[in-house]
């Protein structure tokens, strides 16, 4: 993807603005075909961290499905995806449930890969 493009739709899912971020969300499905892999994987780091924070229910839906667009395309290798288990059950609605539970393996594997890392 163009550098251009790219660094507006970072700073889209940066955004204040709750409908800025959710569009930038479901953006990802129209050019997820045109990241690189580099780009992809910023992207999904990105999308991991700021899921935990996220406040607005929609906002999050479209972050969590951003996650699933790239996953399907093979696009999230070596993201980490621990920061979703962050995410505070009280948040998680019927809507994220098949995302959260599609990555829950991989959030607990890499949680585990972070704790046997501090534990040396």
């Amino acid at each position: 993807m163009e550098s251009k493009y790219y660094f507006d739709f970072l700073r889209d899912l940066l955004s204040l603005d709750e409908a800025v971020r959710t569009e930038a969300s479901d953006r990802v499905s129209d050019f997820v075909h045109l990241l690189s892999s580099t780009q992809a994987g910023v992207v999904g780091d990105l999308i991991a961290m700021l899921a935990p924070h996220e406040e607005s229910r929609v906002a999050l839906e479209a972050l969590l499905h951003a996650l699933s667009e790239l996953d399907g395309c093979g696009k999230l290798d070596g993201v980490d995806l621990s920061p979703l288990g962050k995410i505070p059950e009280s948040v998680i609605h019927l809507e994220h449930r098949e995302y959260m539970e599609e990555f829950a393996p991989r959030i607990a594997r890499a949680s585990n890969c972070t704790a046997e890392s501090q534990d040396r």
